[in-house]
């Protein structure tokens, strides 16, 4: 029984892609879907901001083909400096990929809460996924070229063979170098073209204004959508964390609920009843401690347990103890 900290998963596989000094860059280069499993793009656009950062993680079935509980980090095929043109608080971000035909796609969708799996994708037919997986596509194509310059919006400050760094613009009539925020669209919806919905279906998670300070990392789940599955729930393969410094990581299966410690918001005394009410996170499992002024010597984990504990919702939940005393100190334990 531990009085629990912030825990943050650990970051253990993949292949550090970086530029030496007075070496020329490489080009960056995206294999579309077309007539294969496209690569896995993971892409960043600042709320307000001039510049998108799209980043190319291989052929997505090296993501599908993990096994439960392999990890790999996403920052390693960029360097975390570059999110200093996109920024990461007020930040929008997503990972996607495609297959056409037969239209199959690979893309997430944001948790709203932060220990709670997200609703799976509905499958749809290949039209319509094959829509969104051409979206996919423009994506990836379009970086490459703006990575080649020429680019009627600027030119990018920064790319290599597995990121580029986009000014922000595009044009409806097609130049070929429409940025990342331009197709996905203010929505996060692939400019309309995920299932035809122009209002807010979005597959972009985010992160709030405070979060480079805010402690807390930011999920999205990752899931399989193939038009033969028409109709049916898309298949969870894993998901996605982005910490506040900026490293993202892809975890295969579900994700650890991540517990941060308790806070004891209001305590009431009636009668004989102290009520004692406190934050939780949904997975946590809660305690309620107390000792007299002579336990204070004792570590707060050894004070003894007052009755049963409590299981977290993410809301703010209460715990009681009838006293003969009035001598209490109380506090609440979490695992």
């Amino acid at each position: 029984m531990n009085e629990m900290k912030p825990f943050f998963g650990k970051l253990v596989l993949a292949l550090t892609l970086c530029a030496g000094a007075g070496v020329a860059r490489a080009q960056f280069a995206y294999n579309d879907g077309i007539g294969q499993n496209g690569d896995l793009l993971v892409c960043f656009r600042p709320a307000s901001g001039s510049y998108d950062l799209v980043v190319d993680c291989g052929s997505v079935s090296v993501f599908t083909n993990l096994v439960v509980g392999q990890k790999i980090t996403i920052t390693n095929y960029y360097s975390p400096s570059q999110l200093k043109h996109t920024g990461t608080n007020n930040l929008y971000w997503s990972a996607m990929a495609s297959a056409r035909p037969p239209g199959n796609i690979w893309v997430t969708r944001p948790r709203a809460s932060l220990n709670t799996q997200s609703v799976p994708w509905p499958c749809k037919n290949s039209s319509q996924q094959g829509s969104a997986a051409s979206q996919i596509d423009s994506i990836g194509d379009d970086a490459s070229n703006i990575a080649s310059g020429g680019s009627p919006f600027g030119t990018s400050p920064a790319n290599s063979n597995t990121y580029v760094v986009e000014p922000e613009g595009g044009s409806s009539s097609g130049g070929f170098y429409n940025s990342y925020s331009f197709q996905i669209g203010a929505n996060g919806n692939l400019g309309g073209a995920f299932w035809g919905d122009s209002s807010g279906v979005s597959v972009e998670q985010s992160t709030p204004a405070s979060f480079t300070t805010a402690g807390q990392p930011v999920r999205a789940d990752f899931y399989q959508l193939l038009s033969a599955s028409n109709g049916l729930p898309a298949t969870y393969l894993g998901y996605f964390e982005l910490s506040p410094s900026g490293v993202l990581t892809y975890t295969a299966g579900s994700s650890p609920t991540i517990l941060t410690a308790p806070q004891i918001v209001s305590y009431v005394h009636k009668g004989t009843t102290n009520t004692i009410s406190f934050t939780t996170v949904s997975g946590g499992t809660y305690t309620l401690r107390g000792t007299n002024s002579a336990g204070l010597a004792t570590a707060v984990t050894n004070w003894p347990a007052i009755g049963s504990s409590l299981a977290g919702n993410g809301l703010t939940n209460s715990l009681v103890e009838v006293i003969t005393n009035n001598s209490r100190l109380y506090t609440i334990t979490a695992q």
